[in-house]
């Protein structure tokens, strides 16, 4: 099942120290394992799953059960990105916070929406425990991480638990919530490419018995970006209340607001030029190849909602999570629409303009039973959730046959605006029952679940000229998911685990012929060991697995607007994660990733080929060092290399993109009120192409980017 995973590079070295140095660290630092608080929190109330992990270490997660649970209880591979560390990194975005997760890459330089590929495989993303549905035009939901309190990430099948989801796993961002302790925080800060930013947090009680609590945080930026006439510009605010009648009851109110009027452009560049030699020299990576005049991504999204929670008795306790989200899209992009010419310099375009309102409810019930027979231990959940989608597009494409580009002097003249040809809506239900049973007896915990899926797609078509029906189409599925987990707990913190878990995913929308796509499935097997030793705050998970999907949809190499299914996708890989605080001083995170993946099932040239995209191996650290005491006190350096391995750059592999090392670094001083820091992500300026799929598209990676920070809290 795992052969060929044995030949791994040397960059797994890193792993197995930082794996060393969680085992034999001594027990006599055990009692200042976190790094000092970048973040106010609660108090010092012990963890929970869906609230504040201090310094770099996380030790619980719901993104796994949706309990409250163990991460070394649960039987899949986890990983938590703290707020302490999203601050550290000065992650401005949910890619750049996942930077360094194993199995997890992504675009970095799409200001738009975040596309993230965990073990080979496009992602899902949660909020709070519900889902961000991604459409198949633009209306994506995104979420500013300077709004979340922490990132969950499950690899691997979770539809036992989510329904329709990805195969490669989820990654569930958990926002900032009222806060028992007063908390006022305000963060300016400046950076290359004129940027510009502020942001604010504050939190506490409302009444001398602490049954209200509020928290709202906000937040302004404006910057320029690498790309010429590509700006990025957002404002947002997020408050919450919470409701705590009793200490069995609790109610929080949640709101979101985000308006970017300048929300990024992402147009391609060919291959030729960047990624393989071209007679006329190389590309400039700031050059913009499409129409400034007319090309824009603006996004108005809003969001409403509540987290209920009730314990009948210590036995019994319910919950209900319900969201209201509204995503509305202005989008028009002027692109090359064919490869270089003969000349290698010219390359015909085209634009599309699409203007779409997404609307999304969704709903999720939960009972839990907690209770025992004989020497066996039960938690016992039971849900049903519910998701009602309705994306309501107006769009229109034009190919510009008469006027090409050329991509080393372009003129930006010439171009006829693009009108709106087409009317079309898209509805997306799904009902979902669940159950699952996490079974203790001594030192061994059995986790299996199960769940029934329904949903149905329906898809409409219309003239936008003459109201005529163009296209219709309405599609049903069901099926039932499941899983089952064993782990072992032994009392020096070692707990091998073995799992088998499936998923399932409707696909909304129709391939290029308006034919509508079929669902995937997806099965994996993994098995693992997971360590959290008992005299150091650290945590660390090996995990191998076998992957399988069916259908898988992937680029249309000759419409990139469209998607195509190649039938079937085989992913192998290896695993290894540690999260450590060594020291008082002293934080490490780092992690390798082996990602063998095979198209074995297509009708195309990517028949027994490796996906675009997909690194075979990828490899990061990171550390963090702060002085404690004498006339340097809480001066702080950290540091990180990221290493992602080569991967190939169309579907029939005929050219691949070389791998690339890439370092970020940061410098911080904190005096208790006040907090400066430097950051440097790509510090050397590395220029690289993130991801291709054809000679005709390919993408920049994220060049140097530096910012300066200053917070006071108090």
């Amino acid at each position: 099942m795992f052969a060929g995973l044995t030949r791994c590079p040397l960059a797994a070295s890193t792993l197995a120290l930082a794996l060393a140095a969680c085992w034999t660290a001594p027990a006599a630092a055990q009692e200042a394992r976190q790094l000092p608080a970048i973040t106010v929190t609660a108090g010092a109330a012990a963890e929970k799953a869906d609230g504040p992990a201090p310094g770099v270490v996380a030790s619980r997660s719901s993104v796994g059960s949706k309990t409250d649970t163990a991460l070394i209880d649960t039987p899949q591979s986890v990983s938590v990105v703290t707020r302490d560390l999203m601050d550290a990194q000065a992650a401005q975005t949910v890619d750049q916070a996942l930077r360094y997760v194993p199995a997890v890459y992504s675009q970095d330089n799409d200001l738009r929406f975040d596309q993230l590929r965990i073990r080979g495989f496009d992602a899902d993303s949660y909020l709070d425990g519900m889902k961000l549905n991604r459409t198949t035009w633009f209306a994506t939901p995104r979420i500013d991480p300077y709004f979340l309190e922490r990132m969950d990430v499950l690899r691997g099948p979770s539809s036992v638990l989510y329904g329709q989801a990805s195969p490669g796993g989820v990654v569930d961002m958990v926002t900032k919530r009222p806060t028992s302790e007063p908390l006022h925080s305000v963060e300016f800060g400046i950076g290359n490419h004129q940027r510009y930013q502020m942001g604010f947090d504050f939190g506490g009680p409302v009444d001398e018995d602490g049954k209200w609590l509020y928290r709202v945080t906000g937040l302004g930026r404006d910057a320029n970006t690498q790309t010429d006439h590509v700006k990025e510009q957002r404002v947002g605010i997020a408050p919450a209340l919470t409701w705590r009648p009793s200490g069995d009851t609790s109610l929080t109110l949640l709101a979101s607001y985000q308006y970017d009027p300048e929300g990024g452009l992402f147009n391609p560049v060919p291959a030729y030029g960047t990624a393989l030699w071209n007679p006329n020299g190389r590309l400039r990576s700031d050059a913009y190849l499409g129409d400034p005049d007319r090309d824009r991504f603006k996004r108005t999204q809003y969001s409403v909602g509540y987290l209920l929670e009730h314990r009948f008795s210590d036995a019994l306790q319910v919950r209900q999570n319900v969201r209201y989200l509204r995503d509305d899209i202005d989008y028009y992009q002027t692109s090359l629409s064919s490869p270089l010419g003969p000349d290698r310099r010219s390359a015909y375009m085209w634009a599309n303009v699409n203007k779409e309102h997404l609307s999304q409810f969704t709903i999720d019930n939960q009972a839990q039973l907690d209770f025992q027979t004989g020497a066996l231990r039960h938690t016992l959940l039971a849900g049903v959730d519910y998701q009602y989608l309705e994306n309501d597009i107006r769009r229109g494409g034009q190919y510009f046959g008469a006027n090409p580009i050329n991509v080393y002097d372009p003129d930006y003249s010439g171009f006829p605006r693009v009108p709106v040809t087409v009317n079309q809506t898209t509805r997306l239900t799904q009902l979902g029952g669940y159950l699952q049973e996490q079974l203790r007896w001594d030192r061994w915990l059995l986790t299996v679940g199960g769940r029934q899926d329904y949903a149905r797609t329906d898809d409409t078509q219309h003239n936008a000229q003459t109201g005529a029906r163009t296209a219709s189409t309405d599609t049903g599925d069901h099926a039932f998911t499941w899983r089952a987990g064993l782990n072992y707990k032994f009392d020096n913190g070692i707990s091998p685990y073995v799992s088998y878990s499936t998923s399932f995913q409707p696909q909304s929308g129709n391939d290029a012929s308006g034919t509508p796509f079929v669902p995937t499935r997806g099965k994996q097997y993994e098995v693992g060991v997971k360590f959290q030793p008992a005299n150091v705050r650290s945590f660390a998970t090996v995990a191998l697995y076998d992957l399988r999907q069916t259908n898988v949809l992937t680029a249309d190499p000759q419409r990139p607007q469209f998607s195509v299914q190649s039938g079937e996708i085989r992913s192998r890989g290896l695993e290894l994660e540690a999260h450590a605080e060594l020291t008082r001083e002293l934080s490490l995170v780092a992690s390798y990733a082996y990602m063998d993946n095979v198209v074995t099932k297509a009708n195309d040239a990517s028949q027994g080929k490796h996906p675009t995209g997909v690194p075979k191996h990828m490899a990061s650290v990171w550390t963090d060092y702060t002085i404690h005491g004498g006339d340097l006190n809480g001066l702080g350096f950290g540091g990180g290399v990221r290493y992602l391995g080569k991967t190939y750059g169309s579907v029939d592999n005929t050219f691949t993109l070389p791998g690339r090392v890439l370092v970020d670094a940061a410098v911080h001083y904190d005096t208790g009120r006040w907090r400066f820091g430097l950051n440097a992500s790509n510090l050397f300026n590395k220029q690289y192409l993130a991801y291709c799929n054809s000679t005709m598209i390919c993408y920049w990676g994220a060049s140097r980017t530096l910012l300066a920070t200053a917070r006071y809290q108090w």
